[in-house]
């Protein structure tokens, strides 16, 4: 694959040095809660330099093919010069009497030299440096073939997991930071406003440089696939991940900065709300009703028109909070927003591992209080489309489950349930879904192509998995033009083929992602 100079040696340096930098200067500011008047620009700096210089010292060892004696006294000098370079940072803005002495007192007193503040800017540095030559170590791993041992780690996922510990450890720190260490345990803590610039720089670089690293492991794959590349896909890869993270961006400004209100309370507000509402549109009909029927009694027996027992509120009663005090429902508006994007987001996630994942599915299924719910609700709805239907109306049966005759369906990735199936409905199913699987991975079936034709093809890239294709497109032709039935032990067996196929697929992702 083609190399880029002015991304290795310009671009991922500069990446890598401004997430730890971020990193730094969360760590900085955390320690200024205990020590005021402490300056740490030292630190982030020297925590960006080490990860910048971690690059070119690299490369040069790389270069160079140093090895044994010659690459350990090599990397002495590296890491001494960061700890003199740290250590001369620390006199940055002192006046030059009080550093003239400070020097004076190093060769009688080697405590001096190497007191606690240097020495944990020196480990803090260090950290950076360490992971910085591991991160480059992964990222040129991304052009080698994957090693055959069990504790073998793709660098696509190495890479992963250290911008994602990254990220956890920078927002405890900033989190730290920003509530304070005498509001750790208290329960109602403030609000935390204003925008940390440092996270969300740290989280759009790592984004950046991942959605990077992934254009350069897919072009590789498609250029071992001799498949032909757009000579634009790179750029419209940057403008779409750069508008992708713009997006996110603007979404993360629209959420509220502070603490919400919980879920629970917000739909207890909502609720109170159309209650409010029903009330006053209750008794708006009550009044439509009342005052004519009592004009047409005062024409025909000449009483008057009662008027009503005491007076009547001109305002109803809003809903209030625990405290007593006025719903501010603006709050629980952003609240709101916030929760629906949360739930929307944890649904997403659920769906989306149910779907690859339907023997889960028909494992909740088969446990017994799930099978009373189901009964349940099938009649109940049963139930309601018989009302519906004698009212002279017809319910849509769509997505929900009803006591009805199915029909066949050929679309295999829709929410719902295996075991309602029939036994050839499942091995369309296992069939279709392998196909779908297949075909995220770059090989997808040509309309053309007939089921044998497609299994000819996809033998290759499966080879701890032949047999188990043949005799999975074997079952799905013959469920899906033969007319016998099909009975639930094939369905069974098929299942077992659908197992051993979707494994030989995710193995194959595995090492294609290298």
């Amino acid at each position: 694959m083609k190399s880029h100079p002015w991304l290795e040696n310009l671009l991922r340096p500069l990446i890598i040095g401004a997430m730890f930098g971020c990193i730094a200067l969360s760590l900085v500011e955390l320690v200024r809660l205990l020590f005021p008047t402490w300056n740490g620009t030292y630190l982030i700096v020297g925590c960006v330099l080490a990860a910048v210089e971690a690059n070119y010292s690299y490369r040069l060892i790389q270069s160079q093919d140093l090895r044994g004696t010659d690459r350990l006294r090599f990397r002495a000098v590296e890491l001494g010069l960061f700890f003199l370079l740290l250590r001369v940072g620390r006199y940055v803005g002192r006046p030059w009497s009080e550093v003239l002495a400070d020097l004076q007192t190093w060769p009688h007193d080697v405590s001096n030299v190497m007191d606690m503040e240097t020495t944990a800017a020196f480990v803090l540095a260090l950290l950076s440096w360490h992971v910085a030559t591991q991160t480059l170590r992964d990222l040129d791993r991304l052009d080698e073939p994957p090693e055959r041992h069990r504790y073998y780690v793709p660098p696509m996922q190495s890479l992963t997991h250290r911008f994602f510990w990254g990220g956890v450890a920078l927002l405890i720190a900033a989190g730290l930071t920003r509530i304070g260490m005498a509001q750790l345990l208290n329960l109602r803590r403030p609000s935390v406003p204003g925008l940390v610039l440092n996270v969300l720089l740290y989280f759009l670089l790592g984004l950046v440089m991942l959605g990077q690293v992934r254009l350069a492991t897919l072009l590789k794959r498609w250029q071992a696939q001799g498949i032909k590349v757009a000579d634009n896909l790179p750029g419209r890869w940057i403008r779409y991940s750069l508008a992708f993270i713009g997006l996110a961006a603007f979404i993360a400004f629209l959420l509220p900065t502070g603490y919400t209100m919980g879920l629970l309370e917000v739909v207890g507000f909502l609720l109170n709300g159309l209650v409010v509402l029903f009330s006053l549109i209750t008794g708006l009909l009550f009044l439509l009703v009342l005052f004519p029927l009592a004009w047409l009694m005062s024409k025909l027996f000449g009483n008057p028109i009662p008027s009503p027992p005491g007076r009547l509120s001109a305002r109803p009663i809003l809903p209030q909070s625990l405290e007593g005090t006025p719903v501010n429902w603006f709050e629980v508006l952003r609240s709101l927003s916030f929760w629906v994007v949360a739930v929307g987001i944890a649904f997403y996630v659920v769906r989306s591992y149910l779907r690859d994942h339907p023997e889960l599915i028909e494992a909740l299924t088969a446990l017994r209080p799930v099978q009373t719910l189901r009964r349940l609700w099938t009649a109940f709805w049963g139930w309601l489309r018989g009302w519906a239907q004698a009212a002279g109306e017809r319910l849509p049966t769509g997505w929900l489950l009803s006591g009805g005759r199915r029909r066949p369906t050929m679309e295999p990735f829709r929410f719902f349930r295996l075991s309602a199936l029939s036994a050839r409905e499942r091995v369309l199913y296992y069939y279709l879904s392998i196909l779908r699987r297949a075909d995220r991975q770059g090989f997808p079936r040509r309309p053309a192509q007939t089921p044998y034709e497609y299994q000819t093809s996809l033998d290759p890239h499966l080879p701890r998995a032949h047999r188990e294709m043949e005799s999975l497109t074997q079952a799905f032709v013959e469920a899906r033009y033969s007319r016998h039935a099909v009975e639930s032990e094939q369905a069974r067996r098929v299942r077992t083929y659908w197992q051993r196929v979707k494994a030989a697929l995710r193995t194959m992702a595995r090492n294609t992602d290298l």
